[in-house]
């Protein structure tokens, strides 16, 4: 646990008294501290000095930090193989903020979509023919989490980069697709800069000298234009600028994953899926704008957690034990009527 003192939001004093420090620079920002202080109550629990998203420790939920997954012994034991198997794929960036951070939407991905493959993708086939009806998908044959297709053979992407979730569907012509999925919670989009090659980040930079470093940065920013022009089909060489900047790169680079699965494996058909919450403004409007920025129709949509959700517990409607952990998911994501009292 980090010693450096917390600065705690100088508002919800009641709040911050029962479960634990909301920062204060989260500042007005109403979507963060509502989603903070959900988190806040499933954790259950003050812990001196840490903000209420945070877990440190074993609780007897789980090792550690697992408790960040819901507390369902199912649904544990598949994020423990989950975890495993990335980590052998090498895909995992960040161990603590999946583990310790209740705010990660990196959890909140196993959390939602794990238990949809289970009883041979009951769930999974019924959520995602009502969320995606134009796929027209027959049934489910594959979820992984932080993955793209290829990844056992050789990576297919340009910077290291993969889908949150990945889902594999056969079609009603008995065709495969994929569902390349972003999740968003409270996350902004990467602010990387690839259009101004002076903003552009290069690792190490002290080692490198300033030749070195201006090679790199024209090489990255290469190999993006690049796949604009190839991908002319979907991408328009004159709205370069607006994918390589900051406000649109990450949905760019998740595009491009999409368009390099379809020309470099046997899926055919891939589309990108932005999960984000209802109540986040400032997402919906980004992805709104990048999807005119793009020329295939559906090839980039936005569904929110709280349509997965709903859309989940109405199909476990005669599996209470799915329909339980669905509704527990929602209180901790969406619910943000239950923490209205603290405003």
């Amino acid at each position: 646990m980090s010693k450096k003192e917390k600065v705690p939001h100088e508002k919800f004093a009641e709040f911050q008294n029962k479960y634990g420090i909301i920062p204060a620079g989260d500042k007005n920002n109403i979507h963060l501290i509502k989603s903070r202080m959900l988190q806040g109550i499933y954790r259950n629990q003050k812990i001196e000095n840490t903000y209420c998203n945070e877990f440190f420790g074993n609780n007897g939920f789980g090792d550690g930090g697992f408790v960040n997954f819901m507390r369902n012994k199912r649904l544990m034991k598949d994020a423990k193989n989950e975890f495993g198997e990335i980590k052998k794929r090498d895909r995992l960036t960040s161990v603590k903020r999946l583990l310790t951070n209740l705010l990660s939407s990196q959890p909140m991905a196993f959390n939602l979509f794990l238990p949809m493959k289970w009883d041979n993708f009951r769930l999974g086939n019924a959520v995602f023919k009502e969320l995606f009806p134009f796929l027209n998908i027959k049934e489910l044959v594959e979820i992984k989490m932080e993955y793209v297709p290829n990844d056992e053979k050789e990576r297919i992407t340009i910077d290291n980069s993969c889908f949150d979730v990945f889902v594999r569907y056969e079609n009603n012509n008995n065709e495969i697709g994929g569902i390349g999925i972003e999740v968003k919670y409270t996350e902004s989009f990467s602010q990387s800069n690839y259009w101004d090659i002076d903003k552009i980040r290069v690792k190490d930079q002290k080692n490198l000298s300033a030749e070195k470093i201006l090679e790199e940065q024209t090489r990255k920013k290469k190999r993006y234009t690049d796949g604009i022009e190839k991908y002319s089909e979907q991408f328009a060489m004159e709205k370069s600028k607006e994918y390589l900047q900051a406000r649109h790169n990450q949905l760019f680079r998740n595009q491009l994953i999409a368009e390099r699965v379809k020309s470099e494996t046997a899926i055919k058909n891939c589309i990108l899926a932005v999960v984000h919450s209802e109540k986040d403004e400032k997402c919906k409007e980004i992805v709104a704008e990048f999807r005119k920025l793009i020329k295939l129709e559906n090839s980039c949509v936005a569904v929110s957690i709280e349509q997965i959700v709903q859309s989940a517990i109405k199909a476990s409607a005669d599996f209470p034990e799915t329909k339980s952990l669905y509704e527990n998911i929602y209180n901790r994501y969406c619910d943000y009527g239950f923490v209205e009292r603290f405003f």
